[in-house]
């Protein structure tokens, strides 16, 4: 079920799709996927809101803009959509994903299957996608290293937070927040195997969660939930190991209460890194050295919510887009002077999806 707002449709720049949660017991006040043209000048303007199912928190759009992909957070169900020309979602089915608590999904390199991140139950899984966007059944699982780490609640054994490939396409990446590690994997493109190269373990309580790599696929950035930190490593994409550097505060040292390092986001050019604190409720913004690795003094910029669970940089544009879940906006932070605009409000945003810009219109 789908409703539509009237909204301008000239001089549309790319989409974007805002994933919420909408579940009693995430307190959550979403209604479904969010859909919005983002028009040249920035602006976000609603299209479209498609009743998506239960919490539809993380999103992924393919690179041909044919079909959108979610998965429903605190279940066991992942869903396909054709994006439509007018931006509209039409519903293409759905699968188990044989785990439960699916975080995180990607579309692999040559965009033949969804690699997924079962969080509660410690597996990535692979589905193949058909010519069409739909999805197949579970084609493969691969469960990870069971080791708890020492938070009682939160490293109750693995909880994979993310699957990202590198630059080159030839490894997956998995940081365990309940293991306390970054899991390498590869990835076969034909038979859709995953398989498990090696493990880089980190401090105690760190709480691996999402990471970025630098252009080059030389660095990469890791946020650390628990610890509250980002760790700056070089990436070997020869053997696809981590050489950890440095780790670094998210919070000012003054900072007393409690916190949660959440996104991060590295600008389209590289030189700015930026991660999301729940609890300070701000965004730090790091400039990255020549190096990749090195990092400048952290500046904290508010957030306008305390809780910015995503950050992600909009597509050839200088601005970061935030999206605040427990304030009910999606905002934009100027990564040129740290200004604050705001772009929408819509119920427990989570997740923001983007089409790749418009031909003709960038």
């Amino acid at each position: 079920m789908e409703t539509e707002s009237p909204t301008l449709r000239s001089g549309v720049a790319h989409r974007a799709f805002v994933g919420c949660r909408t579940t009693a017991a995430r307190q959550a006040r979403g209604r479904g996927i969010e859909v919005f043209d983002v028009l040249m000048d920035g602006t976000w303007h609603h299209r479209f809101t498609t009743l998506a199912g239960v919490n539809p928190s993380y999103l992924a759009v393919d690179s041909q803009r044919r079909a959108l992909y979610c998965v429903h957070g605190d279940g066991d169900r992942c869903s396909s959509f054709r994006i439509e020309p007018s931006g509209s979602l039409r519903p293409l089915g759905g699968q188990n994903t044989q785990g439960t608590n699916p975080v995180h999904l990607t579309i692999s390199p040559g965009l033949g299957w969804l690699v997924i991140a079962n969080y509660a139950s410690g597996s990535v899984v692979a589905l193949k996608i058909a010519a069409d966007g739909t999805l197949g059944e579970v084609h493969d699982r691969l469960m990870l290293p069971n080791r708890p780490g020492p938070h009682r609640t939160q490293q109750q054994g693995a909880h994979p937070h993310q699957v990202i490939f590198d630059p080159s396409g030839k490894w997956l990446l998995v940081p365990d927040k309940g293991g306390d590690a970054v899991h390498t994997m590869t990835f076969d493109e034909y038979s859709g195997k995953l398989q498990l190269v090696t493990s880089k373990t980190v401090a105690p309580m760190s709480g691996p969660r999402h990471l970025v790599f630098s252009a080059d696929g030389s660095a990469v950035f890791l946020v650390l939930e628990l610890a509250s930190q980002v760790l700056c490593a070089r990436f070997d994409s020869t053997e696809g190991t981590l050489s950890p550097m440095r780790r670094v505060s998210t919070v000012p040292e003054e900072f007393t209460g409690e916190n949660t390092g959440a996104g991060i986001a590295l600008a389209a050019d590289g030189s700015t890194l930026c991660v999301s604190n729940r609890g300070h409720g701000s965004i730090v913004r790091f400039q990255v050295g020549a190096a990749h690795a090195s990092l400048s003094s952290p500046r904290w910029i508010d957030a306008s919510g305390k809780v910015p669970r995503f950050i992600a940089s909009s597509p050839r544009t200088n601005t970061l887009v935030v999206a605040n879940e427990d304030a009910d906006t999606i905002v934009a932070m100027d990564l040129t002077d740290a200004t604050i605009s705001f772009l929408a409000a819509t119920g427990s945003p989570v997740c923001v999806a983007f089409t790749p810009p418009i031909e003709g219109n960038s």
